[in-house]
């Protein structure tokens, strides 16, 4: 059997999601085993994921998914590098997955290659970038294009350099696991449109965020959209950063620029920055509309306010230490015991064994049930904002009936 890993954050899970699930089995054969390295209750892109990691599993196991485990938290609120990094390492730890497949506007692998080849070559021209002030993605694009203008071209699209990254990161590690690129179907990243009938989760945020759900419908698997409807029905979606808006910035008023520091990366001025923006303006949003900057992109200026507002200091490395369970697919239990001979780390099913874990585990493993906690405080029924939830979760289990 063969088991491909896919790095998602399914915020929420979508017809573009599932393309990506088929087309894989498409190319690598209809019984592949898929197991997703999911973002938990954090993303990316620095913000709370619309939907609580354990539903966002199971919709994508109802959807084709066979094994979804979390992406570490430190590798979830990294920049692209660290994300990809953190997603390789664990499923690299597996030791049964052979081929990492991830979405591309361009599928061309040879060229994507190319460009991760070249980036890595570049290393001195992508350092004088940052050192000029340029975000991570558009120093890495300026480096790539003055050895090859046209694998440089390609990292003008987000998913694009996300793959890149992928590759850069199975070469670093000298991962066995084989890349495949699968072609972005439908709407741009971020787009405000849909296209073909898929749309990007953005948009499916912003209806979200207007209370338009009947809108997703079309846009979603029938599971996925029914999962969305249930957690919406019980005031556990969507989850906004602004409903714990007040609660962020009640934290960071208490730091200053030295005690921001540990939570950027690298001493650029930004701790700086973020001190006299956390200061003079009385809202997260705010703070992070006036720390802005080309240097300092949106996204980074997010990732670090909650790094800080969740003790996650840039110290702690993306990869994994653990690997945690969220949902188990039709052919999950089978990799499950699978890995109980070939993975590398200790695997968690149910939270309330991690206290039996080893001791140099616990601060890691107690991070993350305070996220889950601080997560909680988000939800839209005041009576599910309660603590102590982390131990009391349990992944979803598919059975075929």
């Amino acid at each position: 059997m063969t088991v491909c890993g896919i790095v998602a954050e399914y915020n929420p899970f979508h017809a573009g999601h599932a393309h990506h699930i088929v087309q894989t089995r498409r190319a690598l054969g209809a019984d592949t085993a898929i197991v997703c390295a999911m973002s938990g209750n954090f993303v990316q892109r620095g913000d709370l994921a619309v939907m609580e990691k354990y539903a966002r599993a199971e919709a994508a196991v109802r959807c084709g998914a066979d094994l979804v485990l979390e992406t570490p938290l430190a590798a979830c609120l990294s920049s692209a590098e660290g994300f990809a990094r953190g997603a390789a390492a664990l499923l690299d730890a597996l030791g049964s997955v052979s081929h990492l497949s991830f979405g591309a506007e361009q599928a061309d692998l040879a060229l994507l290659q190319q460009a991760a080849d070249l980036s890595l070559r570049q290393s001195e021209a992508l350092r004088q970038g940052l050192a000029a002030g340029l975000p991570y993605a558009a120093a890495m694009q300026q480096a790539v294009s003055a050895a090859d203008p046209e694998a440089g071209a390609l990292l003008a699209s987000p998913n694009n350099t996300l793959g890149v990254e992928y590759l850069r990161a199975l070469a670093a590690r000298g991962s066995r696991m084989q890349p495949l690129a699968i072609k972005r179907k439908g709407s741009a990243h971020d787009s405000d449109t849909p296209a073909d009938g898929l749309s990007s989760a953005s948009y499916l945020r912003g209806l979200l965020a207007d209370g338009d759900i009947e809108a997703c419908r079309p846009l979603m698997p029938e599971a996925s959209f029914a999962v969305l409807g249930r957690e919406m029905q019980r005031g556990a979606a969507p989850v906004t950063r602004n409903a714990v808006d007040l609660a962020v910035l009640a934290h960071l008023r208490r730091l200053d620029a030295a005690t921001l520091l540990p939570f950027c990366s690298g001493d650029d001025g930004l701790a700086h920055r973020l001190a006299d923006a956390i200061r003079d303006n009385a809202s997260f949003s705010a703070v992070c509309t006036a720390a802005q900057t080309r240097r300092y992109p949106l996204a980074r200026v997010r990732r670090v306010l909650l790094r800080a507002w969740l003790g996650l200091p840039q110290s702690v490395p993306p990869e994994p230490q653990y690997i945690r369970v969220l949902a188990i697919g039709r052919q999950g239990r089978g990799l499950l015991r699978r890995m109980k001979d070939t993975c590398a780390l200790p695997v968690i099913i149910k939270p309330v064994t991690e206290r039996g874990l080893p001791e140099n585990l616990q601060s890691a493993l107690a991070r993350d049930a305070l996220a889950d906690d601080l997560y909680t405080l988000a939800y839209p029924a005041p009576g599910l904002r309660v603590g102590g939830g982390h131990f009391r979760k349990t992944p979803f289990c598919l059975t075929d009936g």
